[in-house]
């Protein structure tokens, strides 16, 4: 088993590391607080979906990990297997009809995430971690119904995709 490997398990076995995972999980599943709205609960997700994608990837940048992620087998092909639930799709659908989604900061020249391609994993996850910088940095309102369409989307689409994992872990 290569070295990055080999670490990345003993450190996804740590018990605390493997609590704080589903402890925030759970969380976002509305387990452990009371009426958590799709703010709260996307924020939740994102911290366990970040620590074990921190883990996983062992890189220190947010770009980083989201570009490793891209490509992440067991996160893309569970991604490929959910387009054919209805509801999953659906969802899907919804956040393409909402592009362009405006970037808090310019990448790779553009200031606008597209969806082209539902199938295409990449593309989606691009989506929702540029929802999850809009609102990390403040360019998120609950008030605004736009803003609560794509931050519920957001979750709904990665917390499908993340409670596989979460459920091996």
């Amino acid at each position: 088993m290569p070295l990055a490997t080999t670490a990345w398990f003993m450190w996804i076995e740590n018990e605390r590391l493997k609590k704080l995972i589903i402890d925030w999980f759970k969380r976002s599943q509305g387990e452990t607080v009371d009426e958590p709205d799709f703010f709260d609960k996307f924020m939740f997700l994102w911290v366990s979906f970040n620590a074990w994608t921190r883990a996983k990837s062992r890189k220190e940048k947010d770009r980083e990990i989201i570009e490793f992620c891209k490509t992440e087998k067991g996160l893309s092909e569970q991604y490929q297997r959910l387009l054919d639930n209805e509801e999953f799709r659906r969802n899907v659908e919804s956040l393409k009809s909402m592009c362009p989604i405006r970037r808090n900061k310019e990448y790779r020249g553009k200031r606008e995430v597209r969806i082209i391609d539902v199938s295409s994993f990449g593309e989606v996850l691009e989506a929702i971690y540029t929802i999850r910088c809009n609102l990390f940095h403040g360019e998120k309102s609950p008030n605004d119904e736009r803003d609560c369409a794509l931050v519920e989307l957001a979750f709904r689409i990665l917390s499908r995709i993340f409670s596989v994992v979460v459920a091996k872990l």
